[in-house]
């Protein structure tokens, strides 16, 4: 255990100097404002509220006074203790030195080390399933003393109550602990302690959730809240990802996920070094089929172990692929483990040389981290650049149309009047009610392409482009600013009123 904290000390080393002091995307100033004051209606931050992430955060915030850098200094140290209950199930999977393997490469991983330098969730929910399988897995162990599991069997129910907490997207985890108690129950007969694992989830659920709506005024609020989020969420444009069909869409799930922006293989703004990492991957497929050949790989006498973590990884795994915005590689954080995992397993079946190989993709992805987090403390965002852009170049008459980036604008520029649009009827209604002038009328991309309506662009032209890298802005890395042309006046009044 001693390797695991030596690991997680290094992790926190790692991710510190990185810590974002200011904005890069919405979700951000959501939560910071919440900070400020806790509102859901005015989505300070937005549906569900993450209450006790946000709990956490307050406590962070009365050290450490500025609200991005308290945010982030969470995120860095629950990156970093994701380590020690990590250690302990691979440890008690497999041995010392592959644990230690893991470990290492959780703390330098592109995914992880970027996730945990943002003022976001995501490494928080990490830290609370990674406990929530540790707390499981140890409920399976049969050497333990039935005293002993289902003291483990209440703090999984725990740690999932809290899980939803911090994203209700969390969901699918469920399936860990209630295999777990399964296995319990079959093996003790002590159903009154799977009751009270349960009893545990819905009271800690119910304690969130009632805070939820005293926020908002009333439980019917809170309801037609989520049905409202949850609706424009999952059906409006936004820059989510659609593929043409659901071969292309794993393919590039994978590809830009899991394998790019998890492990560090070459995709559109990573690192050279990234080649040398793909080619690290490739030797640990070949390890497994050394493995294979071998027989090492003896899933019978650990069964129960071997479906905990399928229930770790698949009913998750599903809920990333089609439920989640294919575009944001944070989603899939809490699998990133499993990952890891096998690519150590693979390196490591080389024995002698696989300590090398290992070392050698430990040092790449650190470089391919260190870089990136680098780029994303000394450059500003995209949306942070049109805020800017929008506050210094544009007529005090000015109205920028936009989508997601108004949350930005508004934060950064409150005297920049924008409008969050979704519908090409809210744009007509706005700018006739308005009275606006052709010289007044400033559009995003994300606005433009979100109407679906291919007539308008020979009405417009592009008045600035702000970008940034895919990587750390995957959705709005390519952000471009529309005026209407000067020529199309006349006509583009006419369009309006069509």
């Amino acid at each position: 255990m001693k390797r695991a904290v030596v690991i997680a000390l290094l992790a926190v080393c790692i991710r510190l100097p990185f810590l974002a002091s200011g904005p890069g995307g919405w979700d951000d100033v959501d939560f910071v404002l919440g900070m400020k004051q806790y509102d859901l209606t005015a989505m300070q931050p937005h549906f569900p509220g993450y209450p006790v992430y946000m709990v956490f955060a307050f406590a962070v915030g009365q050290v450490i006074k500025n609200p991005y850098v308290a945010l982030s200094a969470l995120s860095a140290l629950a990156s970093a203790l994701t380590v020690l209950p990590l250690y302990c199930i691979v440890h008690a999977y497999s041995n010392r030195r592959m644990a230690t393997a893991v470990a290492l490469l959780w703390a330098v991983a592109p995914l992880s080390v970027v996730l945990g330098t943002q003022p976001l969730s995501d490494s928080f929910g990490t830290l609370l399933a990674v406990l929530l399988v540790a707390s499981s897995m140890c409920v399976l162990d049969r050497g333990r003393t039935e005293r002993s599991r289902a003291l483990y069997l209440i703090v999984s129910g725990i740690c999932l109550g809290l899980l939803y907490g911090v994203r209700v997207s969390y969901l699918a985890f469920c399936a860990v602990p209630l295999w777990a108690a399964i296995m319990y129950g079959k093996d003790t007969r002590r159903w009154s302690d799977i009751v009270c694992a349960i009893l545990c989830v819905f009271l800690i659920s119910f304690g969130w959730t009632y805070a939820m709506a005293v926020n908002v005024g009333s439980v019917h609020g809170l309801w037609q809240m989520a049905l409202a989020f949850t609706g424009g969420h999952f059906s409006d444009w936004g820059g989510t990802y659609t593929g043409d069909n659901a071969i292309e869409r794993l393919g590039y799930w994978l590809g830009r996920q899991w394998l790019a922006a998890g492990l560090g293989t070459p995709w559109a703004g990573q690192h050279w070094i990234s080649w040398s990492i793909a080619g690290l991957f490739m030797l640990s497929i070949w390890g497994w089929s050394v493995r294979c050949k071998r027989r090492e790989i003896q899933v019978r006498k650990r069964g129960r172990a071997f479906v905990l973590l399928l229930m770790w990884g698949v009913p998750y795994g599903v809920w990333a692929f089609f439920a989640q915005n294919v575009d944001k590689p944070r989603h899939i954080l809490p699998l990133l483990i499993l990952l890891l995992w096998l690519v150590a397993s693979g390196l490591l079946a080389f024995r002698h040389a696989g300590k090398y190989m290992l070392a050698a993709l430990i040092c790449c992805t650190l470089a391919v981290s260190w870089t990136q987090v680098r780029e994303q403390s000394e450059s500003l965002s995209p949306t942070v650049q049109l805020a800017k852009y929008t506050a210094s170049h544009l007529p005090a008459s000015a109205v920028v149309y936009t989508y997601e980036e108004e949350r930005i604008i508004r934060y950064l520029h409150p005297e920049v009047e924008t409008v969050r649009l979704r519908k090409w009827e809210d744009f007509q209604t706005s700018v006739f009610s308005r009275r606006l002038s052709t010289d007044s009328v400033f559009l995003t991309s994300s606005v433009l392409e979100g109407f679906k309506r291919p007539q308008i662009w020979r009405y417009v032209r592009e008045r600035a482009r702000f970008t940034g890298n895919p990587w750390l802005y995957p959705t709005y890395h390519d952000i471009i600013l529309y005026e209407i042309l000067p020529e199309q006046k006349a006509d583009w009044v006419r369009f309006l009123q069509n």
